[in-house]
């Protein structure tokens, strides 16, 4: 059957659509995958595109099983997404974003499964700490997250993180380890680099003198320039939809995220505190990583008694973003597998 066009719709006036660059509808270069950030439609400049994404993204974890819900813990108001049936699995997102864009290629592979509960970490989302709690630790988020399980009654759950939800999960492995079935860490922080891992990232984000300036981008150029540093392939992004990531995500709670940063620095373990870890750990990775070099996952791999590596190739940072069918799978695979199949 031959595909109608525009053209062919009976009393269309024929004049030709609002002209947008080839590829570049959906906000895509031609080259570019479909992965990464949000999606962006067309919209004029000024429309709260953040705002209607995430509530795109709240009525996509719904149709899973999953709600919004708040707990009021010691620290704080943590909000946090639960649904879903089966054992319980938890989902520690990173810097840069919440609950609800760092797991939504994820939600609907995982719910039929698992029991899902995805928190937004303190200061990013939903969460806010009560006044006098800096929440500037690693160990800190990590007690929270402990907190929050045991007010929902979960007394041992699967537990993956990404980035800086890596650096809680390896913290919180390292304080209450019985609590965990399996650990899955993705990119995760907290390991102290070698000298030829810091130089590399150091030069991958223009060495910088301030790791808080990359991690908490200053203005546009900066966010954009590490946009496009932790894709493995960048996509195009409206300038008007980078300054509103900026202002409502990177610089909300600004200087909190900035001492936060700053703070992670001196919290970072070398592998060998990090080997009593003795649960079943999958490492995913991504093979073009420049925030935290592969390599790191190779040392770790080696440093963990129970711990297996797996490389994502067309990945970088966020390989559950730019890979989501793959890291499906694997992770999947993975906490399907009988307790027994170690390495």
């Amino acid at each position: 059957m031959t595909r109608r066009s525009w053209r062919d719709v009976p009393g269309r006036p024929h004049k030709k659509p609002h002209e947008v660059p080839p590829g570049r509808r959906w906000g895509f270069r031609p080259s570019e995958p479909r992965s990464g950030l949000p999606l962006v439609p067309l919209v004029r400049p000024g429309a709260p595109v953040l705002t209607l994404f995430r509530a795109m993204l709240l009525r996509k974890f719904r149709r899973v099983g999953l709600g919004s819900h708040s707990a009021l813990l010691s620290t704080g108001r943590m909000r946090y997404y639960r649904g879903g049936s089966g054992p319980p699995l938890v989902f520690l997102h990173g810097f840069g974003g919440s609950a609800l864009e760092t797991w939504e290629k994820q939600v609907g592979a995982f719910a039929p499964h698992y029991s899902v509960v995805a928190p937004d970490l303190f200061w990013f989302g939903g969460s806010v700490p009560l006044d006098g709690h800096r929440m500037d630790s690693a160990a800190a988020h990590a007690e929270a997250v402990l907190e929050l399980l045991d007010r929902l009654g979960l007394r041992r759950v699967h537990l993956v993180g990404v980035s800086f939800g890596g650096f809680v999960a390896l913290e919180l492995a390292l304080r209450q380890p019985e609590r965990l079935e399996k650990l899955v860490l993705v990119g995760p922080a907290g390991v102290e680099p070698t000298v030829e891992e810091a130089e590399r990232v150091a030069a991958a984000f223009g060495y910088p003198e301030d790791i808080a300036e990359v991690l908490v981008p200053p203005d546009v150029e900066g966010l954009k320039r590490f946009l496009d540093t932790v894709f493995y392939r960048p996509r195009y992004i409206p300038r008007f939809v980078l300054r509103e990531l900026l202002h409502q995500e990177f610089h909300r709670h600004r200087e909190a995220k900035q001492r936060l940063c700053r703070g992670l620095l001196d919290q970072l373990r070398p592998v060998e505190e990090l080997a009593e870890i003795a649960v079943r750990t999958l490492l995913v990775w991504g093979r073009h990583d420049p925030l935290l070099p592969p390599s790191i996952g190779e040392r770790l791999a080696r440093g963990l008694p129970n711990a297996t590596l797996a490389l994502l190739e067309r990945s970088a940072h966020p390989p559950m973003l730019e890979e989501p069918a793959r890291f499906n799978d694997v992770v999947l695979r993975f906490l399907a597998e009988s307790p027994g199949r170690g390495r």
